[in-house]
């Protein structure tokens, strides 16, 4: 990734500044949101206890393999977000990004959308980079990982349909929605250097600042290989995951695409941590695939609880890695 020789956005207002000014009327409705499709999900489970027995089918092995496979998943997603910052600036490290993201990652729930980003980039702020630095990169780690997302569900469906038959309608329509979001965001990352340079964007700094930004081919392709290891670890997590509840190896395959189709709304911040957001979501979506809801939340809150302790188990490797060697 390139940039202008001239860029001296430092002082300009950027994105953070105006998304850390939410009204409170707002953050109330976000959070009632959540609280309801908790409270709807609560009430879900507790008239289908008896389907609650399904949790004694994940063994101790499932989930330690699931942990280990959320903890690489999350190495990966790391690096694939590290490499464009090292392009803008330099000296940033691997543990020094992975503890700022954490942090980012605890007050996201506590300050919906505003709160992960804020983090992030005030931190590097003060380390260097600029507001349209970070807007760059952040949308290069995110697009690519959006058409690694899609790729990998289109490549599910095709050995789906090769194995089982055509695959019902909705998961034809859902997966091409994917693969479209996947190609109009890459398209529209493509042309925004040249629609930031448009006279008319002038009056947003960390917007037209990014003119004279172009993405190198080795941080691409990097980063493409990282977001879809990534990917295809928490494709086999959820394939895991709704085999062993639904004791059916054919379902492993269905599982993952459940992943695959649904993970661009895990780019999107809705309520605090995408709480019930996600849930839903992945339990709808396995709905169409011919899972129950049950099973569908229940695979969603074993993901998010892996999630959360693959990133502690991080924070203990990146706090010790800190300690004993250090990095600037």
């Amino acid at each position: 990734m390139g940039r202008r020789s001239n860029d001296n956005v430092e002082d300009d207002q950027g994105p953070g500044q105006v998304t850390m000014v939410r009204p409170s009327g707002g953050r109330w409705l976000i959070t009632a949101v959540a609280i309801a499709l908790l409270a709807v999900m609560a009430a879900h489970l507790f008239t289908r206890h008896e389907e609650l027995t399904h949790f004694q089918r994940l063994s101790t092995t499932v989930l330690l393999i699931t942990l280990f496979l959320q903890f690489l998943s999350l190495l990966l997603w790391n690096g694939a977000i590290l490499l464009p910052l090292q392009t803008c600036m330099t000296g940033l490290g691997y543990w020094e990004l992975f503890m700022v993201r954490t942090g980012g990652f605890l007050v996201g729930y506590l300050v919906p959308v505003a709160g992960n980003i804020a983090v992030r980039m005030t931190y590097l702020r003060r380390r260097g980079l600029t507001y349209s630095d970070f807007t760059w990169a952040t949308l290069l780690s995110n697009v690519l990982a959006l058409v690694t997302g899609a790729a990998l569900a289109v490549f599910a469906v095709g050995i789906l349909w090769m194995i089982a038959g055509t695959p019902p309608a909705p998961v034809l329509w859902l997966t091409a929605g994917v693969l479209a979001l996947g190609v109009i965001g890459l398209t529209v990352f493509q042309f925004l250097p040249s629609l930031a340079g448009h006279p008319r964007l002038q009056r947003w700094p960390w917007l037209s600042g990014m003119s004279g930004f172009k993405a190198r081919g080795r941080t691409m392709t990097w980063v493409l290989a990282l977001s879809l290891v990534r990917h295809c670890f928490n494709f086999l997590t959820f394939g895991l995951l709704y085999q062993s509840l639904s004791q059916a190896p054919s379902e492993f395959l269905t599982g993952g695409l459940v992943y695959a189709i649904t993970s661009p709304i895990r780019m999107v911040t809705i309520t605090p941590g995408n709480l019930g957001v996600n849930e839903w979501v992945v339990a709808i979506v396995g709905k169409v695939l011919s899972f129950d809801l049950t099973t569908g939340l229940i695979v969603a809150l074993v993901f998010r609880g892996m999630s959360v302790a693959a990133q502690v188990l991080g924070v203990l490797l990146g706090g010790a890695w800190l300690t004993l060697w250090g990095e600037p």
